[in-house]
């Protein structure tokens, strides 16, 4: 309940924060236009999106809404909440340490929790490339921030069933390279982005979308793939 309790402050800034911001932006004529702009730019972003230009367009388009976004007067006010905040945790905990106490206990059947650290690792900023490296596999849950991920699924071996593969991003490509007898079911979310599964291309836009292998119940082996990126590409092909 505590830790609970805690994040609440944060969370009520970031509800008051977003209605504020709306609410500032809807009486500023001047934030509208610039809005428009910004959407209209990823608009034809999206429409160029096999040309260079197009990624041109949106980038523009979505720095234009960061800085309208972070240029109201509502931002400023709950940022400056937020580092008042942190300021006053940051003090509070350096008052009163945590204290950690350790006790021995008698030993129990009950079985142990173990700790691992994949080999995959979280990347939030640059490329991350898992290429002709052999590695053991464990199920991947990472976030990839900024940049391009390729990661190499033919250089590990996979387990008998269904593996899982979730890979969350904001800006950059995915690319996942899969062996030949594998069948895989792709879960991508984005909201602008190109894709390629086995060379079935489409361009997304603010869209949730499943493919998957025909004989993906039947096949031993399959890899369950989960990706989220709001603006990028994803590609997933064979090795």
């Amino acid at each position: 309940m505590g830790k609970r309790s805690e994040q609440n402050p944060i969370t009520w800034l970031i509800l008051v924060a977003l209605v504020g911001i709306l609410f500032e932006i809807s009486f500023n004529t001047e934030s509208l236009v610039f809005l428009g702009v910004s959407a209209l730019l990823i608009y034809f972003g999206k429409k160029k999106s096999t040309k260079s230009s197009g990624a041109i367009y949106i980038i523009v388009g979505i720095s234009i809404f960061v800085i309208t976004i972070i240029s109201t007067v509502f931002f400023k006010i709950v940022l400056f909440c937020v580092l008042i905040y942190l300021l006053f945790r940051y003090r509070k905990k350096k008052k009163h340490p945590k204290i950690i106490k350790v006790e021995t206990v008698e030993s129990s059947n009950q079985s142990k929790i173990n700790r691992k650290q994949p080999y995959i690792k979280n990347k939030f900023f640059g490329n991350q490339r898992i290429e002709n490296n052999i590695y053991e596999w464990d199920d991947i849950n990472i976030q990839c921030g900024l940049g391009t991920t390729v990661i190499d699924l033919s250089m590990t071996m996979l387990p008998i069933g269904e593996s899982t593969v979730v890979i969350r991003g904001v800006i950059g490509n995915i690319q996942l390279l899969t062996p030949y007898d594998v069948a895989i079911s792709v879960n991508h979310s984005s909201i602008t982005g190109n894709v390629n599964i086995y060379g079935l291309e489409e361009n997304l836009f603010n869209q949730n979308t499943i493919y998957y292998s025909d004989n993906y119940d039947e096949t031993t082996r399959k890899i369950k793939i989960i990706t989220s990126l709001p603006f990028g590409n994803l590609e997933v092909r064979h090795v």
